[in-house]
């Protein structure tokens, strides 16, 4: 018992020993031995560390020092390993390897060439637009990762404040100076019904419409942004639908009104993928339901989150373009009655 009590002080006395001896050692010094190894002579080593070979001289001495040890053997102007300088070395060539690896990642991360970027989009979980923004983004930055934050979706501007997210497609702005918003599409609200529903031969859909219909809307949660202006307009012109369901996922809202289920209110570039092959047909709401602004909300500035802030753009300005060919009157046959 008394021999393991000794042995496990050494240990402790050794283990503090290295803990010194390390600490005392600084980078410089690894760099100057692989140096020196490489080059041959103090000159030689000097001149490639753009040092004096007095400087040099000196920080080989304090190193030594440091060890209690030779790391070299003089020869003349020609400099030798000592067995623990080769030691020495190889710890120094794992070392400045380990750090090198470190320095470029870091500048990669910096220069926006790697890292992960988490995204979400308010309200909505249709993605349909998301390829072509990573596709475009991935040509440019292949080693950034893009990471949908679904559970974001309802609440986004929180899981930015926390640092879960680092950019939200976002309607809806919280008053805080650590978020920027930036303005990237404009969108419009349009109704989606079934092909057969009787509204289906109006040509503007009015928020009256809705009286006596089976509504389905997004889910949103009214203690956190506005109410959406739908709704507004619904209590406003007290227009009582039959029925009013909330369903947080687009696709399942899109079934719904494709089943005959009811009739639904989406942006037009939301719902235009969904059209081929389903039995629904799209009206324009009442031109004064106003066109929405999004807006991308970030908290950090970083090379990464600007590059992808402008493949964003990009897609979005062709989907604006193409949107309004959608809200044309050639996409509206029915609007030249008007």
């Amino acid at each position: 018992m008394y021999t393991y009590m000794i042995h496990e002080k050494n240990e402790l006395i050794l283990c503090k020993s290295l803990a010194k001896l390390i600490m005392n050692i600084a980078l410089h010094h690894f760099r100057l031995v692989d140096t020196i190894s490489k080059e041959g002579s103090l000159t030689k080593a000097a001149s490639a560390l753009h040092l004096t070979q007095s400087a040099l001289s000196h920080q080989l001495k304090e190193l030594e020092k440091e060890l209690d040890i030779e790391v070299f053997h003089r020869q003349g102007k020609k400099l030798q390993l000592t067995e623990v300088g080769y030691r020495f070395l190889r710890s120094s060539e794992k070392i400045l390897a380990e750090i090198r690896t470190l320095e470029e990642d870091i500048n990669n991360y910096k220069n926006g060439k790697t890292g992960k970027l988490n995204i979400s989009m308010q309200c909505y979980t249709a993605y349909h637009w998301l390829p072509g923004v990573i596709k475009d983004f991935k040509s440019q930055w292949p080693d950034i990762n893009i990471n949908i934050v679904s559970d974001a979706s309802r609440r986004p501007l929180e899981y930015l404040m926390r640092g879960d997210l680092d950019l939200g497609i976002v309607r809806t702005q919280m008053v805080n100076t650590q978020i920027v918003y930036e303005p990237i599409f404009e969108d419009r609200l349009i109704a989606i019904l079934p092909a057969d529903h009787p509204l289906a031969k109006k040509a503007v859909i009015d928020i009256c419409d809705f009286q006596d219909q089976e509504l389905i809307l997004a889910l949103y949660d009214p203690s956190y942004q506005e109410t959406p202006i739908i709704e507004t307009l619904i209590q406003e012109q007290h227009v009582k639908p039959k029925t009013l369901s909330r369903i947080h996922y687009t696709d399942a809202t899109i079934e719904m009104v494709n089943a005959g289920l009811g009739i639904s209110v989406m942006a037009d570039w939301i719902v235009k993928p969904y059209l081929p092959g389903k039995h629904i047909v799209t009206k324009p709401l009442h031109h004064s339901i106003a066109k929405r602004t999004w807006y991308a909300a970030t908290c950090k500035d970083t090379p990464a989150i600007q590059n992808f802030l402008s493949c964003l753009k990009n897609h979005f300005c062709k989907t604006e373009m193409l949107c309004n060919e959608f809200d044309d009157v050639a996409a509206y046959p029915e609007l030249r009655a008007i």
